[in-house]
């Protein structure tokens, strides 16, 4: 079954990153599933910026994720309005902003909503972690 994960939680606000991180993680090591991709929207976002730096003691949900789509070839995707607003920009983002440096952490990618449009419309089933 494939699977497209829909977060809005905050990353230090809600636990909505994390258990979303968890499900991922269970679901692709079953082998049985597969996720098509996650979409991260509102102030999840945040989880894509560069310069987040969690306390030590605490666990930096941002690096799990990444290293979770490098072993499966996972798509990250960032609601580019969400992100814009937020303050995350990518180097085209950068340039039409006229700023002098951006933020999106690889692999995120900044997608309009049509992209999460097309995930739930090509995948078996989609979940939302708020």
């Amino acid at each position: 079954m494939q699977y497209t994960l829909f977060i809005q939680g905050s990353p230090h606000a809600s636990k909505a990153c994390h258990s979303a991180y968890k499900f991922a993680h269970a679901l692709l090591n079953s082998e049985q599933h597969s996720i098509e991709g996650v979409f991260f929207y509102e102030d999840s976002v945040l989880i894509a910026n560069e310069l987040m730096q969690p306390p030590r003691d605490e666990t930096n949900i941002s690096t799990l994720w990444k290293a979770l789509a490098e072993k499966h070839s996972l798509n990250l995707y960032v609601c580019i309005a969400a992100a814009v607003r937020r303050g995350i920009m990518n180097e085209t983002e950068m340039s039409r902003y006229e700023l002098n440096q951006y933020n999106l952490s690889p692999p995120f990618q900044l997608e309009g909503l049509g992209t999460l449009v097309h995930l739930m419309s090509s995948t078996d089933r989609t979940i939302i972690f708020r």
